[in-house]
């Protein structure tokens, strides 16, 4: 489990915040107390669940391009983050092979200006690289690390379901994970959380790559006690359930808040409160595994 009070004013700098990823991950810190930074471009969809369930609310929101190494080294260092968390943008493919993918991979989503400024930011404890192609487990993230005081960690985590991923909506076939069950994007998230506070308590041993795959060489997430919380029907449930509420013109933040807060409510240590509920919707009326 995730300890809320690790997690309880941390200062985290998620790139890519205004993505379908990046606006669940900003509302599940939001609900943890940490002190975000997003940075990153407008959202690349109209509508979007950046702005429907108003992700920035509570955040210190930058727009700018990750690969303008200038400015992104400017908002990292002002965000004085203890954990940057790149949320890395899928790149052409052009037949590359994986090794050069993964060198190709990091100039073209930004993460290798997100690195270099993540390493030589004293305050960085973790800096956790998610991203959908297993070419990122081709590079060597200890040696990439080997002389800075951040572990540097990567992750594989082929693109999961939930509500508001209106790209997806649009005709992108769900990606399964093994080629068996869709996972929901909290799970998904809840795996880039607990990595993310293991690096930070754990150091050097665990900086290398780490997927919730078998398809892939790198550790998996099982090591540190991962598994999907909600099976593929309720995964799937619940995001038809965050459809409906849209359609049925529902205040979106309240609705995400209560799918997250639900979620959250079996998965965290309580060692310190979430931030204050809210009275501006009822409850969410499924309870996870209800």
């Amino acid at each position: 489990m995730i300890d809320s009070s690790f997690w309880r004013e941390r200062r985290v700098f998620v790139t890519g915040h205004t993505g379908f990823k990046g606006a669940w991950l900003s509302l599940m810190l939001e609900r943890l107390c940490a002190r975000v930074t997003g940075y990153g471009l407008a959202p690349a969809t109209e509508p979007s669940l950046y702005d429907l369930a108003r992700a920035g609310e509570n955040l210190c929101d930058v727009r700018g391009d990750v690969c303008d190494a200038a400015m992104l080294d400017g908002a990292l260092r002002a965000a004085d983050p203890d954990i940057v968390i790149h949320l890395a943008s899928r790149p052409p493919r052009d037949g590359a092979t994986p090794s050069a993918l993964a060198v190709e991979m990091l100039k073209k989503t930004g993460g290798a200006d997100v690195l270099e400024a993540a390493l030589h930011a004293p305050s960085v404890q973790s800096a956790i690289f998610v991203s959908s192609e297993a070419a990122y487990v081709s590079l060597d993230w200890s040696e990439l690390a080997a002389e800075a005081d951040a572990h540097v960690v990567s992750l594989h985590c082929p693109d999961p379901i939930g509500g508001g991923d209106f790209a997806a909506d649009r005709g992108a076939a769900p990606v399964h994970f093994d080629k068996r069950e869709p996972i929901h994007v909290l799970d998904a998230l809840y795996g880039v959380l607990l990595l993310a506070q293991h690096a930070a308590q754990l150091g050097e041993g665990m900086a290398r790559a780490w997927s919730f795959s078998r398809e892939t060489h790198a550790s998996r997430l099982e090591a540190l006690g991962f598994a999907p919380l909600l099976d593929a029907a309720e995964a799937q449930q619940w995001t038809q359930d965050w459809r409906d509420a849209l359609e049925s013109g529902r205040n979106m933040r309240a609705f995400t808040l209560d799918q997250i807060d639900a979620y959250l409510g079996q998965r965290v240590r309580l060692t310190s409160p979430f931030a204050a509920l809210r009275d501006e919707e009822p409850p969410l009326r499924r309870a996870v595994g209800a």
